[in-house]
């Protein structure tokens, strides 16, 4: 049984790799993805129409649980699915912050650090791809910073 859920492609490439770069995705086992399916799968309801994936879509592999039968136990609700989505991606911005962040005072470019970033996580080299994880690192950066600015500011 498959799972389909919608990512950004560079999210998709990413946590493709990080589970071990197979199409469909088999999740790590005792993975926080795999511990979020195995506590919010359920039965469909009577008028649910399973979903055959398409484009922009990533395949996950429902994995076996002792307590669910993947037969049985497909359905993964809405809401659900949207904490998947969103621990994946707190999963990424984890992963980008800790590969980027401490080479931020070095490098006045971070063009050169984003792209070894995404050629070590699997993720295409296109400027897409980059513009996107660039966009969100500054993001993250921005916010550290006004952080770490009110924790001086309240210091003195």
């Amino acid at each position: 049984m498959l799972l389909y859920i919608e990512l950004e492609d560079y999210l998709a490439q990413w946590f493709r790799h990080e589970q071990g770069g197979t199409d469909p995705v088999r999740l790590t086992r005792g993975s926080i993805e795999s511990g979020l399916l195995e506590q919010f799968l359920q039965t469909p309801p009577p008028d649910y129409v399973p979903d055959f994936g398409g484009d922009g879509k990533l395949a996950i592999e429902l994995p076996n649980f002792r307590n669910k039968d993947i037969r049985s136990y497909y359905y993964l609700p809405p809401k659900a699915r949207d904490a998947l989505v969103a621990c994946i991606r707190n999963r990424f911005d984890i992963s980008m912050w800790q590969s980027l962040h401490r080479f931020a005072s070095v490098f006045q470019r971070q063009d050169h650090l984003i792209y070894a970033f995404m050629e070590k996580h699997g993720i295409e080299l296109t400027e897409k791809n980059w513009n996107a994880i660039a966009k969100r690192y500054q993001r993250k950066r921005d916010i550290y910073r006004r952080i770490d600015r009110r924790k001086k500011s309240s210091q003195k």
